[in-house]
């Protein structure tokens, strides 16, 4: 019997979510959570029937580690490799771009240099999510997103010059 795109991603989300557990409650580190989601893109894109499917898995796990770095408090080295990775190989919808923007203005503090391109990341965000239609309902809780990450930053909004 064949499954189908949403099907097999429904399971692949269901095998991550149980991995991850596993690894929290094992209190797994970085390095380990990394290789795990690794092995499971790996395995994924080799299952994938289309290069699309395989594009859409490799941008997940991609948003997946900059999401990990972000929860690990990385150094630049590690968290900017992830997020130029993301960047590459583009969002998978908006939310992810929000939350990745909101991740990266969060983790400022541990490299300030990098403030004005994490800003700009977050103003183009929020453009592309004032664009939505206002009775859209992902609209205002994208907006809470990005407010919130602009109230608890640590590093302000460079000046304009």
């Amino acid at each position: 019997m064949r499954r189908t795109q949403r099907e097999r991603a429904l399971e692949q989300g269901r095998e991550k979510d149980q991995v991850f557990l596993t690894l929290i409650e094992a209190k797994a580190p970085y390095e380990e959570r990394r290789r795990a989601l690794l092995a499971l893109e790996k395995q994924w894109v080799r299952e994938a029937k289309t290069e699309a499917e395989r594009q859409q898995i490799r941008r997940g796990i991609s948003e997946d580690l900059v999401t990990l770095a972000y929860s690990f408090n990385r150094p630049w080295a590690e968290f900017g490799r992830c997020l130029r990775h993301v960047q590459r190989l583009g969002f998978s919808n908006l939310a992810l771009r929000v939350h990745i923007a909101c991740l990266y203005v969060q983790s400022l503090h541990l490299f300030p240099r990098r403030a004005r391109e994490a800003w700009e990341m977050l103003a183009d965000a929020e453009r592309r999510v004032r664009r939505l239609r206002r009775d859209n309902p992902l609209r205002e809780e994208q907006l809470e997103s990005i407010t919130h990450a602009m109230a608890v930053t640590r590093v302000p909004r460079p000046s304009l010059r």
